[in-house]
């Protein structure tokens, strides 16, 4: 989970380790959060797409959902440890 959410509260998590952004936001002050973590040193970028050897949904479209299959996030939460690895964080 690179989003954390609970009740009507957001956080910034780290996808490469267990830290978050100390701050949590509004819903509606998604952007202000965004904007703090990454004035914070985080790195939130977008994603690039994963892909199966055999995935043709590039070419025909998505399939239809299964429910309760989690969602691709668009987006990659780095925290500055590991966005720095020369500096003591984690080979991305």
């Amino acid at each position: 989970m690179t989003i954390a959410c609970h009740d009507g509260r957001n956080q910034v998590c780290c996808d490469a380790c267990p830290a978050s952004y100390p701050n949590s936001y509004l819903d509606e002050d998604w952007s202000v959060m965004i904007a703090d973590a990454k004035t914070a040193g985080w790195s939130i970028r977008k994603a690039a797409p994963t892909r199966d050897a055999g995935d043709t949904a590039d070419l025909f479209g998505k399939p239809p959902r299964i429910a309760g299959s989690a969602r691709e996030e668009p987006y990659t939460h780095t925290c500055p440890a590991c966005a720095r690895p020369a500096e003591g964080g984690r080979l991305l």
